[in-house]
C-alpha cells in the first residue's frame, strides 16, 4: 500500500518562485520519485489568495515558520509557528484557514470541516526536529488574508 504523504510541508520564500515547489519538497524531503511527487503535489497547491498571503507573511515576519497543510486532510490551510521564542514548548502556534472577505474569527468558527484535523497538522509540525514539542497548545483562526496578516503582526 502506498504511504500517505506528509500532512504538512514547509513553505520557504525561495521555493515560492517555483511553479510547483511541493513536488520539489516531496522529492527532496520525503524521498518520493518525481512522478509520484508531481501527482501528490496537487494536495498542497496554493489558491489565488493563498500565495500572496504566504509570500507577504514570510517577507514581513522572518521569525515565523509556515507549513502548508495537505488540502485533502481537513487540517486547515497553514500552520504558523513563531520561532522568536527560543524554547520550543513556549512557541505560539496558529492553524489558519483563509476565507476570502471574511472577518477574523478565533477558535475555528466559520471554517466548517476545514479545521477538523488541525491537531494532526500541528503534530505533523511537531514531528519535525526542534520546531515544537508534541501536543503543544495552538490557536485556530479563520479570516481573509488581510485580517489574518494583521492578526499575525504582518
Amino acid at each position: 500500500m502506498p504511504r500517505e504523504p506528509p500532512i504538512v510541508l514547509p513553505v520557504l520564500l525561495p521555493l515560492l518562485r517555483h511553479a510547483n515547489p511541493w513536488a520539489l519538497l516531496l522529492v527532496k524531503e520525503e524521498g518520493y520519485p518525481l512522478s509520484t511527487a508531481a501527482l501528490l503535489s496537487e494536495r498542497y497547491a496554493l489558491k489565488s489568495n493563498e500565495k500572496p498571503f504566504v509570500k507577504a507573511l514570510l517577507e514581513r515576519k522572518r521569525n515565523l515558520w509556515v507549513f502548508r497543510c495537505d488540502q485533502r486532510r481537513f487540517a486547515g490551510d497553514f500552520v504558523v509557528v513563531d520561532m522568536a521564542e527560543p524554547r520550543p514548548a513556549r512557541r505560539q502556534v496558529v492553524v489558519l484557514d483563509l476565507k476570502m472577505g471574511a472577518p477574523l474569527v478565533l477558535g475555528g468558527g466559520g471554517a466548517g470541516v476545514q479545521l477538523v484535523h488541525a491537531r494532526d497538522a500541528v503534530e505533523g509540525v511537531a514531528a519535525r526536529q526542534d520546531v515544537i514539542p508534541p501536543g503543544p497548545p495552538y490557536t485556530l483562526a479563520t479570516g481573509d488574508k488581510d485580517v489574518m496578516l494583521a492578526h499575525l503582526g504582518a
